[in-house]
């Protein structure tokens, strides 16, 4: 048998090549190449956290899978393909984030899961009865499983009201966010924004309860870590900083900018990108459909972008991200230029729909996504031909640990 050349490469010239392959996928391709490359080189290979987001799709029907099955779909944005996943453990696939590579899962049971995509790991966040808006909960009442706290403007202290297991997970629990990756038992920080007015809580690793981030002025639209500091957006434009580290009984919440003199409404998302914190205002669209029922619906039509001056506690607006690509969706945001993959268009974002309107579950009606430019402010179609799916895909930045 003939050696093959490739395996005379010195050990420290392969090692060499390995450190500047940057994708994950090319460094298992790498050790594909033959034997001795594959047993020299390292199990699990090294590699920058900065990945390729891929789109993550829950397959419902036979595109893949069944409604019913465990089947999901990596879309790889480099070779336009889709990677068939067998997860049983990402459960009815309803997604309530996306951080570091895991995956937020929230079932009917009332439990709320991270799940790798990758690895098949999966941690255990406190359940949705244990959020503070909570007064009982029980699995035996069919229906009308939750007794939950009135918390609106017009109720009075002590109004409770019932609500079903599939409204609380569909609709009450919004969005949550992770402060680090849960990889090999790290500790890290969740916080999730819930309830009827967008309140927010937060959980440590092997905490069994939601604590409450106190603040008697919600709705929160956005939550972020941004150097070392937990953000808060809320629907008003106003920005928080909330310190949930400190020695005090509770947390601290201050306002870093106040509620600017334009009220942005929309959705809003705060991003940490190259140039600073970024507030990004979504403006939607939205009107009836009537076939085959009365559906309310809404798309996109296009984005502002606003920077945060901190010293002058003011947002001001910034027409051109330059070389950097956006990510927003129901995962926590993402921003990177694409001089380092230019897969992906420069001054664009990439956006994937957040509306949980389960009225739209069967009516094949697309969902509100796209990729918009700041260069001439149009819309396209994702690079996308996934068929049908429910619910809505979510941007995941594969991480094999």
């Amino acid at each position: 048998m003939v050696t093959s050349q490739w395996s005379l490469l010195p050990m420290d010239l392969l090692n060499t090549i390995e450190e500047h392959v940057e994708l994950y996928v090319d460094k298992v391709r790498l050790r594909c190449v033959c034997s001795s490359w594959h047993s020299d080189l390292s199990k699990m290979p090294n590699h920058k956290l900065c990945q390729l987001p891929w789109l993550l799709i829950p397959y419902k029907d036979d595109v893949i899978g069944t409604s019913t099955s465990s089947s999901c779909g990596f879309l790889d944005p480099l070779e336009k393909k889709v990677h068939k996943l067998e997860l049983p453990e990402i459960g009815e696939k309803v997604f309530k984030g996306s951080a570091y590579g895991w995956v937020v899962v929230a079932n009917k049971n009332d439990t709320i899961y991270l799940v790798n995509p990758l690895t098949r790991a999966r941690v255990k966040l406190p359940p949705m009865s244990k959020f503070p808006d909570v007064r009982k909960y029980r699995a035996d009442k069919h229906e009308s499983e939750y007794l939950l706290w009135s918390l609106t403007a017009l109720s009075t202290p002590g109004d409770s009201y019932l609500m079903d297991t599939t409204h609380v997970r569909n609709y009450l629990l919004t969005k949550i966010i992770l402060s680090s990756s849960p990889s090999n038992g790290s500790d890290f920080v969740a916080v999730a924004i819930y309830g009827e007015i967008g309140s927010l809580a937060y959980c440590k690793r092997g905490d069994k309860k939601w604590s409450i981030i106190s603040d008697k002025r919600p709705p929160y639209k956005d939550v972020i870590f941004y150097e070392g500091q937990l953000y808060a957006l809320k629907g008003s434009g106003q920005l928080m900083v909330c310190d949930i580290g400190s020695n005090y009984p509770k947390p601290i919440v201050t306002e870093v900018v106040p509620q600017p003199s334009t009220y942005p409404f929309d959705e809003l998302y705060l991003v940490g990108s190259s140039s600073g914190l970024m507030m990004v205002q979504r403006c939607l669209e939205s009107s009836y459909i009537y076939e085959p029922s009365k559906i309310f619906v809404h798309k996109t039509t296009t984005f502002k972008i606003f920077k945060v001056d901190i010293s002058g506690r003011n947002w001001y607006r910034v027409k051109s991200l330059g070389d950097d690509v956006m990510f927003l969706g129901l995962n926590s945001s993402m921003a990177f230029s694409s001089r380092d993959f230019p897969v992906y268009k420069g001054n664009s974002i990439y956006f994937t729909d957040v509306n949980y309107n389960f009225d739209l579950e069967g009516t094949r009606i697309g969902f509100d996504e796209g990729i918009f430019s700041l260069d001439d402010g149009k819309i396209e179609p994702l690079p996308t031909n996934y068929g049908d799916v429910w619910p809505t895909p979510i941007w995941v930045m594969p991480n094999p640990y």
